[in-house]
């Protein structure tokens, strides 16, 4: 693929209240090097994410089960015939940004675009909207909720309660802020509250979460021998047998079938094995383990495939390091207190706990590239426009199939 053609592509989860997620808004730009004027043109954007997503790559790479957000310019929508044909429209929304002039061509070329079978979407909508009189033709309606009181939203959603239309909760920063935006009635929900820990003051955690958090930080723990894995694992009868499951699935395309625990562990390796039974663990850790699973297993692949691209060894390693950056998330733990615990490498610590080092510099870069900050991205020491974005599809991709893999053990 030439580089002029490459494209940058994050994804961001969209869950619903129960913490499923339910759609993934794509985040875009070039990847090549260009003046700003030429990346950021909101016309060749459109036409190279939706070529991308529903034509070259292919949206089941992106979402296997899910629907997929797609922002377009006033361009688009305007002349939707350029819209490609595909078998998912029905799987895909399309967001009308909030500075579209309206006028009658407007409405009709909407019109036109859910009657050939796509979602439309308004995105960042606000209580003083003027694209109000869209409401009756459109699908879903993405309200920003940063810096907007509670009242507000009330008011806006009391409003949206008259029109057919589903409702996005968009930038929640926090746990506390999407309790209250549940109470308030959202469809839908998305931000960066899920990479974040939450905080549960004055609360007891359960004897599983105890033990899960045991599990973890074993299994994390250079110190721990295979023997004690295999231990650990043994005092589990359902872990075992997700293991054997998970380890026979398309993931890992194994010559031969693995029966027995024992024939894992010669198999695997001791850094492999490690790894599928913290994923494993985690899963099944808490209400929310689901939620984050894609983006821990995205972060934690990307981790090792760049760290092995920039001559890190071994590099297995790092998926470590991507995965002991969100346990804090799953266990509502601060991550010094469960990093104590363990015994880690200087470096593995500096960078968890000190942002310090060439592995936090690593873990910063796949930070920005989820959070769609192209411009720091691109300026990244490590970021490379030739491999970096197939780097990080090659994460998704694998992200996509372990994360079937680890359901299908259930």
């Amino acid at each position: 693929m030439d580089v002029k053609d490459q494209f940058c592509i994050a994804r961001q989860a969209i869950c619903d209240q129960y913490l499923q997620v339910r759609a993934y808004e794509l985040l875009y730009r070039a990847s090549h090097q260009a003046d700003h004027a030429e990346i950021m043109d909101p016309h060749e954007a459109t036409a190279r994410v939706t070529a991308l997503a529903l034509l070259d790559y292919g949206v089941d790479k992106i979402a296997p089960n899910q629907q997929i957000y797609i922002n377009l310019s006033s361009h688009w929508i305007k002349h939707s015939e350029l819209l490609p044909v595909t078998r998912i429209k029905d799987r895909v929304v399309l967001q009308v940004p909030s500075n579209i002039q309206i006028d009658d061509h407007l409405i009709a070329s909407l019109r036109r675009i859910r009657q050939k079978g796509f979602q439309i979407a308004l995105d960042d909508y606000c209580a003083t909207d003027p694209r109000h009189c869209l409401l009756a033709d459109v699908d879903i309606v993405i309200v920003e909720v940063k810096d907007q009181s509670l009242q507000v939203l009330e008011q806006i959603l009391e409003e949206l309660s008259q029109y057919p239309v589903k409702t996005i909760a968009e930038k929640i920063e926090n746990w506390t802020q999407f309790n209250q935006l549940k109470v308030l009635g959202f469809d839908l929900y998305q931000g960066y509250f899920l990479s974040r820990p939450e905080t549960l003051e004055q609360t007891k955690h359960s004897n599983n979460r105890l033990v899960m958090t045991r599990l973890l930080t074993m299994l994390l723990d250079d110190r721990s021998s295979i023997d004690q894995i295999e231990n650990l694992i043994t005092q589990e009868p359902s872990l075992s047998y997700r293991l054997i499951k998970f380890i026979n699935s398309p993931v890992y395309r194994l010559p031969n079938r693995i029966d027995s625990l024992h024939q894992a562990i010669v198999y695997m390796g001791m850094e492999t094995l490690r790894t599928l039974v913290s994923i494993l663990v985690w899963s099944r850790n808490s209400h929310k383990a689901y939620a984050v699973l894609p983006l821990l297993l995205t972060r934690a692949k990307a981790c090792e495939l760049i760290a092995k691209q920039q001559g890190f060894a071994p590099a297995d390693r790092y998926f470590t390091l991507g995965f002991l950056s969100l346990l804090d998330v799953a266990l509502d733990q601060p991550l010094d207190s469960l990093i104590a615990e363990m015994s880690l490498s200087t470096e593995m610590e500096q960078a968890l706990l000190e942002d310090k080092g060439p592995a936090a510099s690593l873990l910063n870069l796949i930070r920005l590239w989820e959070r769609a900050d192209w411009e720091l991205l691109q300026n990244h020491p490590m970021y490379d426009s030739q491999t970096t974005p197939q780097l990080m599809l090659q994460a998704l991709e694998w992200a996509n199939n372990t994360e079937q893999a680890v359901r299908d053990s259930e």
